[in-house]
């Protein structure tokens, strides 16, 4: 960043002195001190001390806790920090997105995906390497619920999850597949051998379960779990591994999404069994934000679901 300590006679046009101080904004919250932040944008601390004032006129609000040190952010501080950090975000994509028009693509695609989907997610990122082949892909595991906060955030650019009403007022969305739910046993423990079980059977069962934030439990029967808690001892975690190794202990059970019980597929320590549909089977989908400027990336991505059919019998990427 070019120096700039006559700040406010510098006659840079008005929109470009309110990004400056936004990016003086996002330095003081990271660095802490009036000091490192100016030394970090290359201005003195005076100026950047000035910006920030500043700012806090135009905005109308005070930003910095008043203090003879940094102190933090006032609550509406924080919030102009939330706009700063998206607007710069936005910035350097669109940035990324002009000088790569014309060129091979390049950049990262982030991508949110619920933990019930990851077994799916190849099905998906190799056919778009296969088209991008200097795109990066981040993955990035999310509870269904925060999903929608990460893209209000602007740290994902599009997603795999639950598509539901709320999904759909804010989002493009494309199905992929209807969530079953299986029995993962160990196998030669109960049940071993059976095509199928009652959810009557399962609930006699010590079971591992996913936590609730982690999963779309309105496809189960609405009293298993309040049944499984209160009748007999059982687990509850948020770690998809941690499962898998209560499960393998032979000790417990689980009641999972079917993409994630596929685990049993070729595999000499787990065992799958099928269970009846019970509710209204909740769909799983790639959705990404409906905005008017949407990332090339994504909608690359968005593409290949478009022609992506997800099949429980043929559940390995191709």
């Amino acid at each position: 960043m070019v120096s700039d300590d006559l700040y406010v006679d510098s006659g840079q046009p008005v929109g470009q002195m309110i990004v400056r101080k936004l990016e003086y904004l996002i330095a003081l919250a990271r660095e802490e001190h009036f000091a490192h932040a100016a030394a970090a944008c290359h201005v003195s601390q005076p100026t950047l001390s000035a910006a920030i004032r500043q700012l806090e006129i135009e905005m109308g609000v005070l930003i910095v806790e008043r203090g003879p040190r940094f102190h933090g952010l006032t609550e509406e501080g924080e919030r102009v920090l939330a706009f700063a950090q998206r607007m710069a975000s936005e910035c350097e994509r669109l940035r990324e997105e002009l000088s790569n028009r014309g060129r091979e693509t390049f950049g990262t695609l982030r991508v949110g995906v619920i933990p019930s989907a990851i077994p799916v997610v190849p099905n998906l990122t190799i056919p778009f390497h296969k088209q991008h082949a200097q795109v990066s892909l981040k993955i990035i595991d999310l509870n269904p619920p925060d999903v929608l906060r990460a893209f209000e955030e602007y740290s994902i650019d599009v997603a795999i999850t639950y598509i539901d009403e709320e999904v759909r007022r804010y989002s493009r969305t494309h199905p992929l597949y209807a969530e079953s739910y299986a029995l993962l046993i160990r196998k030669g423990a109960l049940f071993s051998g059976r095509k199928g079980v009652s959810w009557q059977e399962v609930a006699q069962l010590p079971l591992c379960l996913l936590a609730p934030e982690m999963q779309h439990r309105g496809s189960l029967p609405a009293g298993l779990f309040g049944h499984v808690a209160a009748s007999l001892p059982h687990i509850e975690t948020n770690s998809i591994s941690a499962l898998y190794s209560q499960v393998g202990s032979g000790a417990w059970s689980s009641v999972l999404p079917s993409s994630l019980a596929s685990i049993a597929d070729d595999s000499d320590e787990f065992e799958m069994i099928a269970l009846p549909k019970s509710g209204k089977r909740a769909r799983v989908g790639v959705i990404i934000p409906d905005r008017e400027l949407s990332l090339p990336l994504a909608e690359a991505f968005f593409q290949v679901a478009l022609n992506t059919k997800i099949s429980w019998a043929r559940r390995k990427a191709k």
